[in-house]
């Protein structure tokens, strides 16, 4: 069982980086090449988790790792936000393209960036903007299972906690490749597999909501 399980989440692993290969080489590093609509709702959705961490921590340093990170665009917004002193950014995607261009790029000079669904070392955060809305496959049983699978891997690696955000409807369903989660049904879900969960929805984006999951020590 774990050895399909496996073998279909590399599939989905591959056929998202065909996707997004496709995307970036269309727009390259703008909203529309990581599939949002617009600058401005892409950055609301990196600042309220921004926001969630400056808010929620007493340190004086906090490490993320920004998995999904694409073109890096939640690093730059760290820099436009004069955080560069408080946070210590770490970028992962599944798309090496992206991660090349990260690397390349000269505004991220000393920023880490890799290839991988999760950190390759345990931060006080993992957050995922957007990383699982878009399905190559309309079977909702198998996204959700990739899903959570890929938070209990990135789950691991957070001391403090997890925040990613979801696209949200009455009903959970997939439509034009976008997965929408229902709001009971993932409380659960992260309440009985992770831990405390605080999930906030702001008035901008209607079919929004984000996911904070606390790890309690």
């Amino acid at each position: 069982m774990y050895f399909v399980k496996n073998l279909i989440h590399k599939f989905l692993n591959k056929q998202i980086s065909i996707i997004y290969n496709k995307r970036f080489q269309k727009y390259l590093n703008t909203p529309k090449g990581v599939f949002w609509n617009s600058k401005l709702s892409q950055d609301l959705r990196l600042d309220i988790i921004l926001d969630i961490i400056i808010k929620g921590s007493k340190s004086k340093i906090v490490s993320i790792a920004d998995v999904g990170c694409g073109h890096g665009r939640l690093f730059e917004i760290i820099k436009e936000r004069n955080l560069l002193d408080k946070i210590e950014y770490y970028g992962f995607d599944i798309n090496s393209e992206f991660i090349l261009f990260c690397s390349k790029n000269n505004k991220f000079e000393k920023v880490s960036f890799e290839v991988g669904t999760c950190p390759s070392k345990n931060v006080d955060f993992v957050v995922m903007s957007g990383t699982y809305n878009l399905t190559p496959i309309d079977n909702i049983s198998l996204w959700e299972n990739y899903i959570v699978t890929n938070l209990g891997y990135n789950w691991k690696f957070a001391n403090k906690g997890m925040i990613f955000n979801c696209l949200v409807n009455k009903e959970r369903k997939v439509k034009n490749n976008l997965y929408y989660t229902e709001l009971s049904w993932v409380r659960k879900i992260c309440e009985n597999n992770f831990g405390k969960t605080n999930i906030s929805k702001h008035s901008f984006l209607t079919e929004d909501i984000t996911i904070n999951i606390e790890k309690l020590t």
